[in-house]
């Protein structure tokens, strides 16, 4: 993968400020963009010191390194320029996006460090002059930075939700039923007995005896009869729950001392050595 570390210096943090956020905008990851602040306006920051001044000189040793023909020339024009400003590092995984982080930075302002090394040498650079114009054409570039500080609002309500539920239906069965009962059954019987018995006149006489046979049957009836109703309703109980969650906010810490690190600043030095990824810790 061809790596290419892409480089811009600024004369303010606010400017490096608002090209590290477009930058994000556009893609890059903050983990690839680094800004340190040394300085502003031409001027180095009260705290500067040796220490510092070492860091960039190892800084920019790492990323141009001692086989680069103009070796000389461009540490010092790249030491000299960052000390004195806000030093935005890109690091990239090609071309395409180190020109495009290149051009992000431009846009921001990003200064042109072989014409700022030579005002600085020639002791010909107006700070003045410099910030008047940086203000007409990205507004107040002194402007201090800003952290936005976020606070999460908690709101408790409640919702209605199916816990479970009954349902009840009727439906018909049938079962058997049985039972012994005792039926009673009439047969005529005709008996002829052998008499002998002297006859009269009354004997002599048409007759007819008539006998009706009988029996009883098993007779079934039903009756329905409602033997029992269930009623299905609702009993509402309230209970008080303790709800606990967990609210995020920003907290700011501020400290003050000396040893600012180096983060994303604008300007457009590019390399493609590998070795530059880490080059950016040594100004730390």
């Amino acid at each position: 993968m061809n790596n290419q570390t892409v480089i811009g210096v600024f004369d303010t943090q606010a400017q490096a400020n608002s090209a590290k956020e477009a930058l994000t905008k556009e893609g890059f990851t903050a983990s690839d963009i680094d800004v340190s602040q040394y300085g502003s306006h031409g001027n180095r920051s009260d705290e500067y010191h040796d220490d510092h001044d070492n860091a960039i000189g190892r800084f920019f040793d790492n990323l141009f390194g001692d086989d680069d023909d103009d070796y000389d020339r461009r540490r010092t024009v790249g030491r000299e320029v960052a000390s004195r400003g806000t030093v935005v590092t890109v690091h990239t995984n090609g071309m395409d996006k180190a020109k495009k982080a290149a051009s992000i930075l431009d846009r921001y302002g990003a200064i042109d460090m072989d014409d700022r090394y030579q005002q600085y040498e020639s002791d010909s650079f107006d700070a003045s002059a410099n910030r008047n114009r940086l203000n007409e054409r990205f507004g107040d570039v002194d402007t201090d930075g800003t952290i936005e500080v976020v606070k999460e609002d908690i709101k408790i309500g409640k919702r209605e939700v199916e816990t479970g539920g009954v349902t009840v239906r009727s439906h018909i069965v049938e079962r058997p039923v049985e039972e012994d009962i005792r039926l009673r059954t009439e047969k005529v019987t005709v008996t002829r007995t052998p008499v002998d018995r002297p006859a009269d006149t009354a004997d002599f006489r048409d007759q007819t005896i008539s006998m009706k046979e009988t029996a009883e049957e098993a007779v079934v009836s039903k009756t329905a009869r409602v033997v029992e109703e269930i009623n299905v309703k609702k009993d509402v109980d309230t209970r008080t729950e303790t709800v606990r969650e967990t609210a995020r906010e920003t907290e700011v810490d501020i400290n003050q001392d000396g040893d600012d690190k180096l983060r994303n600043t604008e300007g457009t030095v590019r390399t493609d050595t590998d070795r530059n990824r880490n080059t950016d810790r040594d100004l730390v």
